[in-house]
C-alpha cells in the first residue's frame, strides 16, 4: 500500500513537472499558415494577432494569445469558425496554423420589419396593424475587396419611405488604424408621432400628405489606439421638414412652430470592446462614454445642448456553462429645458431598456440603468445540413438555448414642464424576471422574457435582439 502510493505522489509530481516545463517551453515562430481565407485578405487576420513571426514565446504565451487572438478575428464577423493551432514544431521552433470558415458575404436581404419599436409595442399599443410594416430590400456586401469592408444599400417603402447608403472602410493607412464610415439617408412618411400621452407614443397620419421628411448625413473616423480600444469622431447633419398639421398639432414638435429643423452635430467616443464575441459575449468587459454637442452655431433652428453617455458592462463565467453579466448605462442632457419634441431622448429603444416596461417609452433628460442577468446554457449543438444546404457557409446550423434570471432597475429625470413621461420619470423603477435566449446562425438572438415590474404589473415578451 505504503509503495503503492509513492508510486502515485511521485508520477503526480512527474506529471506536474512536466507540464510546468512544458508550458514554460520557448517556441520561435517560423511563420503563420492562414487556410481558408478565399476572399478575405491576410492582412485582415493578421491585424488581430499578438505574436509575429520570427519572436520568442512561451509555450503557455502562447496559449493565452490563441485565446483573444481566436476571439479578435471571430469578432471582425468575416468568419463562422476559426482555430489556430502550432504546426510543424521541432527542436523549439514551430509554425502557426490559423484555419478559418468564411461567411457569406453578400445579402440581397428582403425587409419585412414593423416600425414600431419593439414586437411587443406593435402587437398591445398598436392592435397589431399589418399596415405599420415597412418592406423592400436591403443590399449588402459585407468584406467588400476582401479588406472588411461594408457597402450597404437600403431601399424601403411601405409605413416609411426610406432610401440609405452606407460606406465603411477598417482602415485607410498602412498600419491600419485609421478607418472611416459615411453613412447618407432619406426618410419621408405619412405616419408621425407627433406627441406622447401616458408614455405611449400618439401618431397621426394623411392619406396624401408627407408628413415629415428627414435627411441625415455623417462621416465618421476610428483610430484604433490597441487590440481593443478604439476612440470615434462623428460630424454629422440633419435636416428636417414637417406639414403644417405636425406643427399645429403639437407647437413644440420642432419648437415653436416651426416646420423645418436642421443643425450639425459633433461628437466623440470612446470604446474599449474586450468581449469573447461582439453579437453574444459571455466573457470580458465593453466600457463606452462619449460627449456630443448638438447645434453648432451655424443653423439658428433651436437646437443647441450637449449629450453625455456612459456604459459599462462586465461579463462573467463560470464552471458548468454559468455566465453573469452587469450593466450600467446613462444619459444626460444639458440644458434640458427649451428642447423641441422631436429632440427628446427616451428609455425604451434598441437595447436602452428596462425589462418590462417594453410598452412604454419614458422620455428623460436624463437617466441612468443598471441592469443584471445570470444565466445558464441549457442546450448548445451545431447540426451538419449540408444535405439540404448547397451553399458552403450556411452548412452548420448552431442552436444555443440559455435559461435566465435578471433584476433590472433605474431611474428618469423628466424634461421640465412635460407631463407625456411623468407617469415613469423622477421615480425609482425596478423590474425582475426569468426567460430564455434562443441564439442561432450569426449569433442572431431571440428573447423570451416574462417581467415583474415596480407598478406590480407582469408581462412575457418576445424581443429580437441581444441586450448586452
Amino acid at each position: 500500500m505504503k509503495k503503492a502510493l509513492f508510486i502515485f505522489i511521485f508520477l503526480s509530481f512527474c506529471q506536474f513537472t512536466y507540464c510546468q516545463q512544458d508550458s514554460s517551453e520557448l517556441f520561435t515562430i517560423n511563420q503563420i499558415i492562414i487556410e481558408g481565407n478565399f476572399k478575405t485578405k491576410p492582412q485582415m487576420i493578421t491585424r488581430e494577432l499578438s505574436f509575429e513571426e520570427g519572436q520568442i514565446y512561451q509555450r503557455y504565451q502562447l496559449d493565452s494569445m490563441f485565446i483573444w487572438d481566436k476571439n479578435r478575428i471571430y469578432n471582425t464577423n468575416l468568419f463562422n469558425e476559426v482555430s489556430i493551432d502550432l504546426v510543424n514544431t521541432t527542436n523549439g521552433s514551430t509554425d502557426v496554423k490559423i484555419t478559418v470558415e468564411e461567411r457569406w458575404y453578400f445579402y440581397p436581404f428582403p425587409i419585412f420589419r414593423l416600425v414600431d419599436r419593439n414586437f411587443n409595442d406593435w402587437w398591445v399599443n398598436r392592435d397589431r396593424d399589418l399596415s405599420r410594416v415597412n418592406y423592400g430590400i436591403k443590399l449588402t456586401q459585407f468584406n467588400f475587396r476582401g479588406r472588411g469592408e461594408m457597402l450597404r444599400l437600403w431601399l424601403q417603402t411601405g409605413f416609411e419611405t426610406a432610401l440609405n447608403v452606407q460606406y465603411r472602410i477598417p482602415y485607410i493607412d498602412k498600419k491600419q488604424r485609421n478607418g472611416l464610415l459615411i453613412s447618407s439617408s432619406f426618410f419621408e412618411t405619412k405616419n408621425v408621432p407627433v406627441i406622447t400621452r401616458e408614455n405611449i407614443r400618439r401618431f397621426t397620419s394623411s392619406e396624401t400628405d408627407v408628413l415629415r421628411r428627414a435627411y441625415r448625413t455623417s462621416v465618421r473616423h476610428s483610430y484604433r489606439s490597441s487590440f481593443y480600444s478604439f476612440h470615434l469622431t462623428t460630424l454629422g447633419h440633419i435636416r428636417l421638414d414637417v406639414a403644417d398639421t405636425v406643427a399645429r398639432i403639437n407647437e413644440n414638435y420642432l419648437g415653436d412652430g416651426r416646420t423645418q429643423q436642421q443643425h450639425l452635430w459633433l461628437g466623440y467616443r470612446f470604446v474599449w470592446d474586450k468581449r469573447n464575441n461582439r453579437n453574444y459575449p459571455t466573457s470580458g468587459e465593453w466600457y463606452r462614454v462619449g460627449l456630443f454637442k448638438h447645434g453648432l452655431g451655424i443653423y439658428n433652428d433651436g437646437v443647441n445642448f450637449w449629450r453625455a453617455r456612459l456604459g459599462l458592462t462586465k461579463y462573467w463565467t463560470f464552471k458548468d456553462n454559468f455566465f453573469l453579466v452587469t450593466n450600467l448605462s446613462g444619459l444626460s442632457t444639458f440644458p434640458a429645458k427649451d428642447r423641441s419634441y422631436f429632440n427628446y431622448y427616451s428609455i425604451g429603444f434598441l437595447t436602452e431598456v428596462l425589462r418590462g416596461y417594453d410598452l412604454r417609452i419614458i422620455e428623460a433628460s436624463s437617466y441612468v440603468l443598471q441592469r443584471n442577468e445570470f444565466k445558464h446554457q441549457l442546450f448548445g449543438r451545431k447540426y451538419n445540413i449540408s444535405k439540404v444546404m448547397p451553399l458552403r457557409q450556411f452548412r452548420t446550423f448552431p442552436i444555443t438555448v440559455y435559461g435566465k434570471i435578471y433584476f433590472d432597475q433605474g431611474y428618469a429625470v423628466g424634461y421640465p414642464d412635460y407631463d407625456g413621461s411623468d407617469l415613469l420619470t423622477d421615480q425609482y423603477l425596478y423590474s425582475y424576471g426569468t426567460g430564455l435566449d434562443l441564439v442561432l446562425v450569426n449569433d442572431i438572438t431571440f428573447r423570451f422574457e416574462l417581467s415583474r415590474t415596480a407598478q406590480n404589473e407582469t408581462f412575457f415578451f418576445i424581443n429580437i435582439l441581444s441586450l448586452f
